[in-house]
């Protein structure tokens, strides 16, 4: 009696065995893949960058020039869930808050928003594409295009520039991850915040009513150095009261990031710099400068102007603390007084 042939990748020819270790590979890597882009994430995430960040500005291969700028950076954005395709997982990056400090000493504040996509198909790749405003450099496009990495995401380490690498060019390495929940410091808004619009210099106008201000924002520490510790503030949102003098009874929101610092050498002083977008108008600097003041801090008290040297000034007179958490709903929500 003839023997039955033995079935499995062991019995059978050798460019046959491997067709099907090469099959059993490709599964694997197909099974092991697609389990990121299908992990659900419905969460707004603050990001800290990390060191090495960097910032480089000049010439690249091939070109050759003496043109070099670079700098560390450090600063946050926020990483929001935008669903799947089913190979990628895709989030929305907003409120990209960002200091490059340069060998001068010069500082280069970075804003913008943009894109970020991690998955794939045959192997991990990640995507990230952001509008950045490079000091007063108008907006520009950075793009990684779509290139291997993400295996550690949630961290991310990716590098973005306008044209690629190529020639005379804006670059920036980003290595960051999500900042530890003790780390995040909600605050909010105490009920003698205040905002004004009014005139200055050679404009003569009746300054306008001082508005109440309620809402919250978030405190990120940064780091710090012999004299002071920095801050990234972000998740600005604010509500401004209705004006009083206008016919109008809608409040007027105020969104935005930026930075705080406290310290000082001989006596504490404090610097409350945001970029803010108040209602339908383009984003503004306030800025407090530095100031006396931050003895008491967590608590902050302070004052910022936007528009000093022209002819319409806005002051936000700024008093918060750290907010108290409410247990009473199923998500925890600030304690916030209305109007």
């Amino acid at each position: 009696m003839n023997a039955q042939p033995r079935v499995g990748i062991f019995s059978s020819s050798p460019k046959s065995r491997w067709r099907c270790i090469l099959m059993v590979v490709v599964l694997g890597v197909l099974s092991a893949v697609p389990s990121l882009a299908q992990t659900t994430d419905t969460g707004e995430h603050i990001y800290r960058l990390g060191s090495p960040s960097t910032f480089q500005r000049g010439c690249f291969a091939p070109c050759l020039c003496p043109v070099m700028q670079s700098g560390s950076e450090e600063g946050t954005f926020v990483l929001t869930a935008a669903g799947t395709d089913g190979l990628f997982n895709k989030y929305v990056v907003s409120e990209v808050n960002w200091i490059v400090a340069l060998p001068s000493g010069e500082t280069v504040r970075v804003t913008g928003s943009g894109s970020f996509k991690v998955g794939g198909e045959f192997a991990v790749q990640q995507q990230l594409s952001l509008d950045l405003k490079v000091g007063n450099d108008p907006v520009e496009h950075f793009d990684s295009g779509l290139v291997a990495g993400g295996g550690d995401f949630p961290r991310i380490d990716i590098t973005i520039s306008i044209h690629g690498q190529y020639c005379y060019d804006t670059v920036f390495h980003m290595e960051a991850a999500p900042v530890p929940p003790e780390e995040i410091h909600p605050y909010r808004l105490l009920p003698d915040s205040t905002f004004q619009q009014g005139c200055s210099g050679p404009c003569a106008c009746a300054p306008g009513a001082q508005r109440p201000v309620r809402g919250g924002f978030t405190l990120v520490e940064l780091g710090n150095d012999p004299l002071f510790t920095r801050f990234a503030v972000v998740l600005v949102k604010w509500l401004v009261a209705p004006d009083p003098t206008s016919a109008t009874s809608t409040s007027t929101p105020i969104t935005g990031a930026g930075s705080y610092r406290v310290g000082g050498e001989v006596a504490v002083e404090q610097q409350m710099a945001l970029d803010l977008k108040v209602g339908t108008l383009s984003p503004a600097i306030f800025d407090s400068g530095l100031v006396p003041g931050g003895q008491n801090f967590p608590r902050i008290d302070i004052r910022m102007t936007s528009g000093a040297g022209s002819c319409v000034t806005t002051t936000i007179d700024l008093h918060a603390k750290p907010a108290r958490l409410s247990t009473t709903s199923a998500a925890p929500t600030l304690e916030d007084p209305a109007f």
